[in-house]
């Protein structure tokens, strides 16, 4: 005779609703820039652990193994969806972008044009840890910036030391030997340069 079903005990797909918290951060941040988002990421990742933790204990106490499994799957559909989402071009940059491209354009268009030379212009798009950016929104009409580390004109080189020295808007793709430089296309002129920090931590 089949042991009965333990009551409550299912495959189900909502403990990956756990998660959304823990992600919502990446979508949110950049609404409400002054906020500790480094200080809220810590409380949100300590309070899921221990949400989480609670719940192994529990379906394990009642031996209700189809959840236990379900949760600790959970991840792992999360990220099968994440990955479904960035296929679709659904990912946090590109939705941002999206939604604050006109404002850039705006900006740029009360950029003074040098000469006639192409232009060029940054703008902080992660400072949430420590006020240090991590990741630069570029705007560059030559779209030097992102052929290979080497390959840029002397007439971008002085451009780009010029908005540095006078803007403040500075772009490094020489890196010290613990960073990694990346740069993507997120639109038309517009790149995401990101500063990785691979070997800063033991």
């Amino acid at each position: 005779m089949p042991e009965p079903e333990k009551r409550g005990d299912k495959f189900t797909w909502t403990y990956a609703l756990w998660l959304l918290p823990w992600l919502a951060p990446n979508w949110l941040y950049w609404l409400l820039p002054t906020w500790d988002w480094w200080t809220i990421d810590l409380i949100v990742w300590v309070v899921m652990l221990i949400a989480i933790a609670g719940s192994v204990c529990i379906n394990l106490t009642l031996l209700r193994w189809r959840r236990l499994v379900s949760l600790l799957t959970a991840p792992l559909l999360l990220l099968v969806l994440l990955r479904i989402l960035a296929t679709a071009g659904l990912t946090t940059d590109n939705v941002r972008f999206t939604l604050t491209k006109q404002t850039y354009l705006a900006e740029i268009e009360r950029t003074d044009r040098s000469g006639g030379e192409p232009r060029f212009k940054t703008f902080a798009w992660d400072n949430t840890f420590l006020e240090k950016t991590y990741s630069t929104l570029v705007y560059d009409e030559s779209d030097e910036v992102a052929l290979p580390r080497g390959e840029q004109s002397t007439a971008w080189q002085q451009r780009v030391q010029t908005s540095c020295s006078e803007k403040k808007e500075c772009v490094d793709l020489d890196p010290g030997p613990d960073e990694s430089i990346s740069v993507r296309k997120i639109g038309e002129h517009f790149y995401l340069l990101d500063d990785s920090l691979p070997n800063a931590f033991p």
